[in-house]
Order: structure tokens, then C-alpha cells, then sequence
């Protein structure tokens, strides 16, 4: 385990089988954030960049909530001349780009609160899974803010640019079901299986090409702001990086050859599907 402890306590990060864990923990302040585990953040995934050794990434918050957004304590320590304030939000940015454009898909484990910030972080996983109990809001109005943490960037894209209107000019707070019918959430777990399933869930990207993945992730983020001519570009140098990789090279080996492929996400669905009949035996 890689324990930003020398930061701070309130977060943590490991390996476990090729699966990254970011676990947000300060439970006593329901994992709100401070500038610090925002750097930490940062950290994680800069070390991530850098080594490339996980197949995937599962986020999630300690003690019954993901993150109930910034520490409001925290905002009155801030220097108080706007230039400083502004310093310190963008600096607490630098880790939106290396978080959307991570290389690995991102499942986040939602359980309680997701606002504000925590908000903005659920909006750059790839894949959300979240409890009965899960709540998220842009909330940021209510405290006279504007949406920050990549919010503005990713809402819109996500939900439309109506409805990410209607939801952060009220702040409303969405249970799991309006979730899943804006297409937010991918399951809604049980409490006590949502760690598991995510995990597993991510485990599933084990075998897959995390070359392939990355360049198709990378690719789609730049899908709404790009033209087509510039999409089309990118993707004939992505597929020609592809075509050189020994996954590749292996893949089409084993097709000719009738061999199950390494990546098959209908038979890791099924087989999926087959351990929790068989846990509940």
C-alpha cells in the first residue's frame, strides 16, 4: 500500500492483483476535501502515469460516504484576496486532467454522500456502481460557489447541457434511481457488496489491452470539442500504435488458430453472474 501519510492521513492507495485502490479516508468529516488529499489526488495519479502497472482503478470513500465536497473549514484558512484563492482552486486542478484522461478505466464505489466536489469526482469515473442510500448534488449554489473540480467540463457532457442547467442552478440532490435514468450510474449495489462488485468489476480489465482502452479513452474525451477531421486523425495514429502491440498480435493468433480470446466481456459477465449464485449458496 502507498500511504500518502507523509501528506496527510486521509488517504491511501494500493495494488491488490493489478487493481489500483484510491480510498478517500476521513470518515469522522465524511471524506470531505482538503487542498491536501486534492494534491493527493494529484500524486496518485501521477504515479499511476509513470508506472502504468494497473489494469484498472476503483475509487471509493471510507465510513458510509464517498465525499461530501470540500472541507468548509478549510475555506476559511484561505488567504483572503481573490488572486490567492483563485491560486489555490487551480492548483487543487491539476489533477482533473490526469484523472479523466487516466489510461485505465476509473469504477467508482459511491456509498452516501457525493457532493460538490465529491460530485465532480464521481463525474470522472468511467464506470459508477453506488448504494440505496447513495445521494449526489453539483451543490455547490447553495454556499453561493460556483461548480468546480472538473464539473463544468464533465456534467454537461454527461447528462446534456439542459439538465446539468436544471441541476446546478438548484442543487439538487439526486437519489440512485434518477441517477441510473440519467445514465450516471451503471448498478445500484447493496451496501455491503458495493466494494466487491467494483472490485470485481474492475478486475474483469485483467486481461484486456490497456493500450487499446487507453487510446480509445483518450480519444473519446476529446470526441465533443473535436472536429471530425481532428477525430479521424487521431484515430488512424491510435489503431496504428495498436496494430504493433504484441496484444495484437496475439489476439489475431488466436482467432486463426480458434482459441478463446484473452478478453472476452460476455464470458467475464457470465462468470460474474455465476460467483454470486454461488456466494449466496
Amino acid at each position: 500500500m502507498t500511504n500518502l501519510s507523509g501528506r496527510n492521513s486521509a488517504i491511501s492507495y494500493e495494488i491488490k492483483d493489478e487493481i489500483g485502490i484510491l480510498t478517500l479516508n476521513r470518515p469522522e468529516a465524511r471524506n470531505a476535501l482538503t487542498t491536501e488529499i486534492r494534491l493527493g489526488i494529484t500524486d496518485v495519479m501521477l504515479e499511476i502515469r509513470e508506472k502504468m502497472n494497473i489494469k484498472a482503478l476503483v475509487v471509493t470513500g471510507k465510513g458510509g460516504n464517498f465525499c461530501a465536497g470540500g472541507d468548509i473549514k478549510s475555506f476559511q484558512e484561505m488567504a483572503p484576496e481573490p488572486t490567492a484563492r483563485r491560486e489555490r482552486v487551480r492548483r487543487s486542478h491539476i489533477w482533473l486532467d490526469e484523472f479523466v484522461n487516466l489510461e485505465v478505466p476509473v469504477i467508482g464505489a459511491v456509498d452516501g454522500a457525493a457532493m460538490g466536489a465529491g460530485f465532480s469526482i464521481m463525474l470522472a469515473c468511467d464506470f459508477i456502481f453506488c448504494t440505496p442510500r447513495a445521494r449526489c448534488s453539483g451543490i455547490f449554489v447553495r454556499t453561493g460557489l460556483i461548480p468546480d473540480m472538473g464539473c463544468l467540463f464533465l456534467l454537461p457532457r454527461l447528462v446534456g447541457l439542459q439538465k446539468a442547467r436544471e441541476l446546478l442552478y438548484t442543487g439538487k440532490i439526486l437519489k440512485p434511481d434518477e441517477m441510473q435514468a440519467l445514465g450516471l450510474v451503471t448498478d445500484i449495489i447493496d451496501e455491503e457488496n458495493l466494494f466487491d462488485h467494483a472490485f470485481e468489476f474492475a478486475s474483469r480489465f485483467r486481461n484486456a489491452s490497456t493500450t487499446s482502452i487507453g487510446i480509445t479513452k483518450n480519444i473519446l474525451n476529446q470526441s465533443f470539442h473535436s472536429d471530425h477531421r481532428t477525430i479521424s486523425e487521431l484515430e488512424a495514429y491510435g489503431q496504428a500504435v495498436c496494430f504493433d502491440t504484441d496484444y495484437h498480435r496475439d489476439a489475431i493468433n488466436r482467432f486463426l488458430n480458434k482459441e478463446p480470446a484473452l478478453f472476452d466481456w460476455a464470458g467475464l459477465e457470465k462468470a460474474g453472474r455465476k460467483g454470486k449464485t454461488s456466494d449466496k449458496e
